[in-house]
């Protein structure tokens, strides 16, 4: 009889989805108490080599079961130092801290999200010092390779329907709801999976959760889930767009009578304040910056309307909750989603007025180049972040934001020693 088995996974700050696999006797029927030693030298800016000694644990009772995909049993962890406290570079930490933080302000986060990925038969990437290369199958041929296909809400593959049938259905049973499934813009087989909101806490294990299922039951149907948020040139990217709504009790306190209220507006305006420095967090990806351009709903210009998709903030016609329209799913949900509250908080406290909704479709009209952009690289996003903190403090420490800096300007930097295969293509001449 094959062993149980439990991944215990967790997104370092970096935003990298690490995992532990941990063979069992039986089926565990809770999980207080349990533990794994871990490496901690192993993880960048955790750990020096010689003190790593770094403990993981489930951080819930919450388990997806993927054990007829070979996957086991998945559950998110939290990661404590050998002295027993809980480490500072702990993401999970964060939203904890931005839940409880809430919870003193009497008030709950609630946040529903909308993934969005393509579907490919297989997808194959090479980088070393002689070759680059992407390869990439469709699971279906479309012979199309331009945007305004005509595929939004168009039937759903019959052999993508098993798949996400299949994969929704262990995460219903593991109490993640979804609600709607379709179509998106992107030629090659594009996807959206939206969720029903839950609290914010519970949406960031949410999101790790299914992501990490859909891959894996991408991958025991021999495809491949992709949630990069620019994969493929002169197609749509995948965003990850949250819908967050704030509660009194049994009161919405962003709407009144299903319309915008005062708070719901400064709260819009706490988000458009920060909207660069947020970025650094919902954006995290030297790839996130080639999704945010125009001409492929993406959003570029920090501003906000009711309804219009090409705008950062969205206000939905049903008077529910804000869209955020700029994440994507390389973003660590522990970090992403508490900056965007925190911000939107900042508002609240400071009265900050959005100004006016915006009724034009921004990648179309002539704009003002006063008007403010988001940024447009990881760089320019984590300069931001360096001047731009003081409304994370009550869930990021100052030791906390300095090491995310550092690392991932790590990335910024591999990425100027790496030519490309376009550099080579517009310098042929000379190459």
């Amino acid at each position: 009889m094959e062993q149980e088995k439990l991944k215990i996974l967790y997104p370092d700050v970096t935003g990298v989805l690490r995992e532990v696999e941990v063979f069992l006797h039986q089926m565990p029927d809770y999980l207080y108490g349990f533990k794994v030693s871990i490496d901690g030298s192993s993880l960048p800016g955790y750990a020096s080599v010689e003190n790593g000694d770094l403990f993981l644990k489930p951080a819930s009772g919450r388990m997806v079961d993927l054990r007829s995909y070979g996957s086991g049993l998945l559950v998110v962890g939290e990661l404590y130092s050998s002295t027993g406290e809980r480490h500072y570079l702990d993401t999970r930490l964060v939203a904890e801290e931005t839940a409880k933080y809430l919870s003193e302000q009497e008030l709950e986060g609630l946040v529903g999200y909308e993934l969005e990925f393509f579907m490919m038969r297989r997808i194959k990437h090479y980088l070393d010092s002689r070759r680059q290369l992407l390869y990439a199958q469709p699971v279906e041929n479309t012979g199309l390779t331009k945007q305004g296909n005509g595929k939004y809400f168009a039937s759903i593959q019959t052999k993508v329907t098993e798949v996400l049938g299949e994969a929704t259905a262990s995460l219903v049973k593991a109490g993640i709801i979804p609600f709607k499934i379709h179509r998106e813009n992107g030629v090659l087989n594009q996807y959206e999976i939206s969720f029903r909101p839950s609290p914010l806490l519970d949406s960031c294990d949410n999101i790790v959760l299914s992501i990490k299922t859909i891959r894996e039951v991408s991958r025991a149907k021999k495809m491949t889930a992709v949630f990069m948020p620019k994969p493929f040139p002169e197609d749509y990217g995948n965003g990850l767009h949250l819908h967050i709504s704030l509660w009194v009790g049994a009161r919405n306190i962003l709407f009144e009578d299903r319309t915008l209220s005062q708070e719901g507006r400064y709260f819009i305006g706490g988000v458009l304040q920060h909207a660069r420095s947020i970025a650094a967090f919902t954006n995290p990806s030297l790839n996130s910056y080639k999704r945010l351009a125009p001409g492929y709903e993406a959003p570029v210009h920090i501003a906000w309307g009711y309804g219009n998709r090409t705008v950062m903030v969205r206000v939905p016609r049903n008077g529910e909750s804000i869209e955020i329209r700029n994440p994507d799913a390389s973003m660590n949900p522990y970090l992403g989603i508490p900056a965007v509250i925190l911000a939107g908080l900042d508002g609240l406290k400071k009265k900050i007025e959005p100004g006016d909704a915006v009724e034009l479709n921004l990648h179309e009209k002539q704009v003002s180049p006063n008007k403010r952009r988001l940024p447009s690289s990881l760089k320019e996003a984590l300069e931001e972040l360096m001047s731009d903190y003081e409304y994370l403090k009550p869930a990021f420490t100052k030791s906390f934001i300095e090491k995310y800096i550092e690392l991932k300007m790590r990335e910024v930097i591999a990425e100027r020693n790496v030519p490309n295969v376009l550099e080579y293509q517009l310098l042929e001449h000379i190459s």
